[in-house]
């Protein structure tokens, strides 16, 4: 079977948030049928939309999947159930939050999945660690560099560990 390049959005804001992220990209990859490819910077911002809650760290992750869409948006839900997230209202703090970004050259819009994921463009905690990445990937015509560049807020600071324990961009 055919890999496909997949873009994973990492984020916590609920106890320790660096080792549960960490143990998402294990288990995320622990069948063998999705491969880590490169892994962004790690990010320290604001928990959007939750009044006082904690700061969340986000990274994204590139991975080769023999997985399609749907099976690697379920093995995400699946993984963060394991790891304690519970989907009880939106804006909430999470021990996890995965999100499928792109899949591909996919672009879908269905209940299940949009593809590319619809706020990639509104949201610094996303738009640059996918840059970092990527910055010549296209979203909806655009590239991530571009993307970027047009947020009208910037409010992430790079954060002191990684996930893969490199040391952040300097």
């Amino acid at each position: 079977m055919p890999l496909t390049r997949a873009f994973v959005a990492f984020g916590s804001n609920v106890g320790d948030r660096l080792e549960t992220m960490r143990e998402a990209l294990r288990l995320l990859t622990a069948d063998g049928k999705t491969r880590r490819m490169k892994t962004s910077p790690v990010y320290q911002n604001r928990a959007v939309g939750m009044g006082d809650a904690d700061p969340f760290l986000n990274a994204v992750v590139e991975f080769k999947t023999a997985l399609d869409a749907d099976a690697l948006l379920e093995q995400c839900f699946l993984v963060e159930a394991k790891l304690g997230r519970q989907r009880a209202t939106s804006w909430q703090p999470r021990t996890l939050d995965l999100d499928l970004l792109a899949y591909g050259t996919e672009q879908r819009r269905d209940a299940h999945l949009t593809l590319p994921h619809p706020r990639i463009s509104e949201r610094d905690f996303v738009a640059q660690p996918l840059c970092d990445l990527a910055p010549d990937l296209e979203i909806n015509g655009q590239t991530m560099q571009a993307i970027v560049a047009a947020l009208p807020e910037f409010e992430l600071e790079l954060f002191r560990e990684q996930l893969e324990g490199q040391s952040p961009k300097q």
